[in-house]
């Protein structure tokens, strides 16, 4: 397989956003004759800046709300509280946006790209992904809380209803932000940087990963293993399934699961938070067995035609289906 089929550096002619080139997988939407580095070092820089920036925004309206209703401290006396994670979680979730416009602006490919080879969200995939894998991301969840049980703290039913709301309605949309930011831009823009289909591979999946445990600040071995795990399984299912809608179940899943077991339990939710160094164990690696056992099942499923691949366009840019080969 050729590195690109052609060059997506700039919108076209006529100034539109232009699809991303046929006949390449998922993370070579952004590659071209020119490695761009600076260019992409801006994206990244941007995408970052978006999660800091809309992040202190929201939690900074988070902590007007909870002055407003009283409440300053959170179920157990940490600083964090249910409205400032609500706020939290839907300042995360503006990345899905944030992430095309920083496409289209500085590749001139089109931000719905983003969601799958086919320029647009698969609901197919989506439902089989939730049909498979959310049981198991269930099962796994309650496991871990028997084996990493967390304090229990007082929290008012107002509270236990918003956490429930926010964990079905904000947090898929959450977690889908972090995807669409770190397997969606940031995996293509580093792989746009190597100079052949495995280094591009490779160094997407590195610098995605390594980015996306950044972000979690954490200073426990463990938990930045998971991280690690989570960042280099994804994007390898993102690159074999054309798309980011697995990576978002599983993320989702593995968030939503969590949260309502706080609900559920009434954890201290100050200490579900903890990142600290100490507070993992080796119990974190059952996700990372996990997490390779279903990336080494999607790799077997998809093992015939190779990772999905993007299909030729007609002239108005709407996708026409073409088999996925490597």
């Amino acid at each position: 397989m050729s590195h690109t089929s052609g060059t997506a550096s700039t919108a076209d002619s006529a100034g539109r956003a232009r699809p991303a080139p046929a006949g390449v997988p998922y993370h070579l939407a952004l590659a071209g004759e020119k490695r761009r580095v600076g260019r992409g070092i801006l994206a990244i820089v941007l995408l970052q800046g978006g999660l800091v920036g809309f992040g202190a925004a929201f939690v900074q309206l988070g902590g007007h709300l909870d002055v407003l209703l009283g409440r300053d401290a959170a179920p157990g006396g940490a600083g964090l509280t249910p409205v400032t994670m609500a706020a939290a979680y839907a300042s995360t979730a503006l990345l899905i946006p944030w992430s095309m416009l920083i496409q289209r602006w500085l590749y001139g490919v089109r931000g719905g790209s983003l969601h799958s080879v086919l320029g647009a969200f698969r609901p197919a995939v989506l439902g089989r992904a939730v049909l498979v894998l959310a049981p198991v991301w269930a099962v796994y969840t309650a496991v871990l809380a028997v084996l990493e049980p967390t304090p229990v703290a007082p929290w008012a039913v107002a509270d236990l209803l918003l956490v429930f709301v926010v964990s079905i309605v904000v947090v898929p949309l959450q977690s889908a932000g972090e995807e669409y930011g770190y397997r969606g831009l940031i995996f293509r823009v580093a792989a746009s940087w190597g100079r052949g289909p495995r280094s591009a591979l490779a160094l997407g999946v590195v610098v995605s990963a390594v980015l996306f445990a950044t972000i979690h600040l954490s200073t426990d071995i463990w938990l930045n293993l998971q991280y690690l795990a989570v960042g280099v399984a994804f994007a390898l299912i993102t690159w074999r399934t054309g798309g980011v809608e697995t990576a978002v179940v599983l993320h989702a899943a593995n968030n939503v699961f969590g949260l309502l077991l706080v609900a559920l339990l009434r954890a201290d939710l100050g200490a579900t938070t903890d990142r600290s160094s100490g507070v993992g164990s080796v119990v974190y690696l059952i996700p990372v067995v996990l997490l390779a056992i279903v990336t080494a099942v999607v790799w077997y499923r998809t093992r015939g035609g190779g990772p999905v691949v993007a299909p030729a366009h007609a002239s108005d840019g709407e996708p026409v289906p073409l088999s996925p080969r490597s």
